[in-house]
């Protein structure tokens, strides 16, 4: 299956699901989401509900070590109980440095928990490493110029134009754009029920009605800002397979 497909099957899944679903909007680390989940798969289930908020506002406490607190918020998480929400919601305004990320996962989580526990209506939590808003997620995007070198002033004012206006049209919004040497990056937030890809190549159509200077492939991935060079080592593997990014950035064709 082309990874064409695989994105509209992903969003008819979520656009089935009305508004039975939250985006985590701030962006993370997915190594760090990795770790949460899977730590909190080991850890729960070996105490009872009731142990557990016994011992919520010892998240407060400046005597329990980090690693028990870490311990202790992945269990609170998993219980759909207002008053763990309240205590996680307040450590979260002022947490120990290394549980951040954490807290914001756990504060996420429980808040959906209870949500579907108090509506009897099942939610499910789309975390990625931009994060998103509302029913929307974040993408960094890679055009590539099709000649080589920078676009010329007049180039980049049609793919400022276009853009904006392609994105508007579908509800999505343009937070930033950047045009360097051989290609130009940005970074859009999309409906989930929006196409993407398609809405990138009509905007590029659009722009090479006035000389073809943007290739037709470009490059979209919702985990992180690529740097420098991962961008050129992408653009590499355009031709060569055998230099791909270990974490798989290809082009959209």
């Amino acid at each position: 299956m082309d990874n064409d497909n695989v994105y509209r099957k992903i969003q008819d899944f979520f656009g089935s699901m009305e508004d039975n679903f939250s985006v985590m909007e701030e962006p993370m680390d997915v190594t760090v989401q990795m770790q949460y989940f899977e730590a909190c798969g080991r850890i729960r289930g070996k105490q009872k509900d009731e142990e557990i908020l016994s011992k919520k506002d010892d998240l407060m406490s400046a005597g329990l070590p980090v690693k028990e607190k870490r311990t202790l918020l992945m269990q609170m998480a998993g219980i759909p109980n207002p008053e763990i929400f309240r205590a996680i919601e307040a450590y979260a305004k002022q947490p120990d440095e290394e549980l951040k990320e954490w807290v914001q996962l756990a504060l996420q989580e429980n808040k959906l928990l209870l949500e579907s526990h108090l509506l009897d209506r099942r939610q499910v939590f789309i975390s990625t490493g931009l994060g998103g808003k509302g029913h929307k997620l974040r993408y960094f995007i890679v055009l590539i110029n099709s000649m080589g070198g920078n676009l010329q002033p007049f180039q980049q004012e049609i793919v400022l134009k276009e853009i904006k206006y392609a994105l508007n049209r579908h509800n999505s919004e343009l937070e930033k754009i950047h045009f360097t040497n051989n290609y130009t990056t940005m970074r859009v937030v999309v409906p989930i029920s929006s196409d993407l890809t398609q809405i990138f190549h009509e905007a590029i159509d659009e722009c090479n009605q006035f000389g073809d200077f943007l290739s037709p492939d470009f490059i979209v991935t919702n985990m992180k800002e690529l740097d420098e060079q991962e961008i050129n080592k992408a653009l590499a593997s355009r031709n060569n397979p055998a230099a791909r990014l270990e974490d798989d950035f290809p082009p959209v064709e």
